[in-house]
């Protein structure tokens, strides 16, 4: 079996619509089996934004367009690879997996719609090599409104085994 012990970290997100972000909802990173992603095997929350709270421990409400938040919030995953699976050896890959909506108001009403993009990003075993950033663009499929985003990510391989 070979283990990679890994940070990941989101480390920033990044404006590039031409409207005011505020993202509500979760980005989890999960390692999950390779072959079937509805098989968690460890999962950690890089952003958490509920009920208006601010959507930055500065106390930051939204984001204008253009602007950018560094977050720099890492949590440690193993992931897993046994070359041949068997029962109870399980090979595992990491996703992102993010969850999030955004409050679009118009014509007087405020309608909640999805963000869509980067749904769960795959990194395969053989992909987790030293120090990578990987950016991942958020959109929202509404008319009138660019919502988007950019949420940048390292991961880096702390260590290797097997």
């Amino acid at each position: 079996m070979a283990t990679k012990t890994i940070d990941v970290t989101l480390a920033a997100i990044t404006n590039t619509g031409t409207d005011g972000i505020s993202p509500e909802g979760v980005i989890n990173i999960r390692t999950v089996r390779a072959v079937d992603d509805e098989q968690v095997f460890q999962s950690e929350n890089l952003y958490q934004r509920s009920n208006g709270q601010p959507m930055h421990p500065s106390g930051v409400q939204g984001l204008a367009p253009g602007k950018s938040l560094t977050y720099n919030v890492t949590k440690r995953l193993a992931v897993s690879h046994f070359g041949e699976e068997s029962a109870g050896h399980l090979n595992q890959m990491m996703i992102f997996d993010p969850d999030l909506t955004q409050d679009v108001v118009d014509l007087g009403s405020v309608d909640t719609v999805h963000y869509f993009g980067c749904f769960k990003r795959k990194v395969r075993f053989d992909e987790i090599e030293g120090f990578q950033e990987i950016d991942c663009l958020h959109n929202t499929a509404t008319s009138g409104h660019n919502c988007r985003f950019t949420a940048t990510y390292t991961i880096n391989l702390v260590s290797s085994s097997g």
